[in-house]
């Protein structure tokens, strides 16, 4: 029974003594729309997530949260005002990296 080929080869394979080497095919660079729809995305993604994270702590759906009221401990804890204010700097940074991104992007 032949044995399977390897796969895997820990070393390419060097051309025959005597031939010339074939260049490599050029790598595939996704297109412009691509590019720009990932940036988009990202940019809209982490907007949103970052305005959810800066308002979300000093709305009534943070103080009446189901699991903050069952547990005391942690409902303590997520109604100071340190916590808050880290969970809204958290927002802030957010943004502050979309707006980056979408400053700084450039066509390559």
């Amino acid at each position: 029974m032949p044995s399977p080929p390897n796969l895997i080869a820990s070393s390419p394979p060097s051309p025959p003594a005597g031939s010339t080497a074939v260049p490599a095919p050029p790598e595939h660079h996704a297109s412009h729309w691509l590019r720009r729809a990932d940036l988009f995305l990202r940019v809209i993604v982490r907007l949103y997530i970052g305005l959810i994270l800066v308002f979300l702590p000093w709305t009534h759906v943070w103080a009446f949260n189901r699991f903050f009221l069952y547990y005391a401990p942690v409902s303590h804890l997520m109604e100071s005002g340190a916590v808050r204010g880290l969970v809204s700097g958290l927002g802030l940074l957010n943004l502050w990296i979309a707006l980056s991104e979408a400053i700084h992007y450039k066509e390559s």
